[in-house]
C-alpha cells in the first residue's frame, strides 16, 4: 500500500509539472507574441507618420506650384492689359463664347456657335488676332492652360472688371446721392453716359458693379436685368431725354 501511495504521489506530482511547464510556456508564447504585436504596432505607427509626413510635403510642394503659376498668371495679366482695354469681353456671352475658344484650343478643335451676337465675335476675332499671342507667351513662361482655361479666363476677366471700374468712376465720378433710389440712379446714368456707348459692355459692366457697392443693387444682380431695367426706364423718359441730351449740346457750344 505504502509503494502504490508513492507511485500516486510521483504521478500527481509529475502530472502538476508538467501542467506547470506548460503554463510557463503559455506565458512565454503570450509574452513574444505580445512583443510582436508591440513591435508591429511601433512598425505601423511608424510608416502612417512617413505616410503623413510625405503627404504634408507633397502638398507643400503643390500649393507652392500653385503659388508659382498664380503669381505668373497674374504678373503677366497685369502687364498685358495695360497694353490693352477689350471691355467687350465684359459681356456673359463674349466671354462664354472665348472661354469655348480655349478650350477647343487645348483639345485641338474648332469653336463653332450658330447663334452669334456681335460681342461674341469680337470675342473670336480678338482671340485670333491677339489674345492668342499671349497665350503663347504665358506658355513659354511655363504656363499650362490644358485644364486651366477657367482658371485663365477668371484671372483675366477679373483683372479687366477691375481695370474697367476705376477707368469709368474716373469718367462719371460720383453720381448717386445719399437717398436716391435704384431708379434715380439709373436715369441719372443715362442722362450723363453718352448715347452712343451707353450699354456698350464695359460701362454696364461698370454700372452693375457701382450699384451694387452703393447698396442699391444686390450681390447677384445681373448685368441682363440691369440693362432691361435701363431700356424700360428710357423707354419711359424718352422725351426727357431728349430735353436733356440738347441742353448738354447746346452747353458744350458754349
Amino acid at each position: 500500500m505504502e509503494i502504490d501511495r508513492t507511485i500516486f504521489v510521483t504521478a500527481v506530482a509529475g502530472r502538476e509539472n508538467r501542467v506547470e511547464g506548460g503554463f510557463h510556456m503559455l506565458k512565454a508564447m503570450k509574452q513574444k507574441l505580445d512583443q510582436k504585436r508591440v513591435i508591429l504596432a511601433e512598425g505601423t505607427a511608424q510608416r502612417i507618420e512617413d505616410y503623413a509626413e510625405s503627404q504634408h510635403r507633397e502638398a507643400l510642394e503643390k500649393m507652392k506650384r500653385e503659388e508659382a503659376v498664380n503669381h505668373l498668371l497674374h504678373q503677366e495679366i497685369d502687364k498685358y492689359l495695360y497694353t490693352i482695354h477689350p471691355s467687350f469681353l465684359l459681356n456673359p456671352d463674349a466671354a462664354s463664347a472665348l472661354q469655348n475658344r480655349l478650350i477647343a484650343r487645348s483639345q485641338g478643335k474648332l469653336s463653332f456657335s450658330l447663334h452669334v451676337t456681335s460681342e461674341m465675335r469680337l470675342a473670336h476675332d480678338f482671340y485670333n488676332t491677339d489674345l492668342s499671342v499671349f497665350v503663347r507667351l504665358l506658355e513659354k513662361k511655363g504656363f499650362s492652360l490644358l485644364g486651366n482655361e477657367g482658371r485663365f479666363l477668371t484671372a483675366l476677366l477679373n483683372k479687366l472688371s477691375e481695370n474697367n471700374y476705376r477707368i469709368y468712376e474716373d469718367r462719371y465720378g460720383s453720381f448717386i446721392n445719399k437717398h436716391d433710389t435704384l431708379y434715380d440712379a439709373v436715369y441719372k446714368y443715362l442722362e450723363m453716359a453718352d448715347d452712343k456707348n451707353k450699354y456698350e459692355s464695359g460701362r454696364i459692366d461698370f454700372l452693375n458693379k457701382y450699384l451694387i457697392n452703393k447698396g442699391l443693387l444686390e450681390p447677384d444682380y445681373t448685368k441682363k436685368k440691369l440693362r432691361k431695367l435701363m431700356k424700360s426706364l428710357e423707354k419711359k423718359h424718352s422725351e426727357d431725354y431728349k430735353v436733356t441730351r440738347l441742353e448738354k449740346r447746346m452747353t458744350e457750344i458754349g
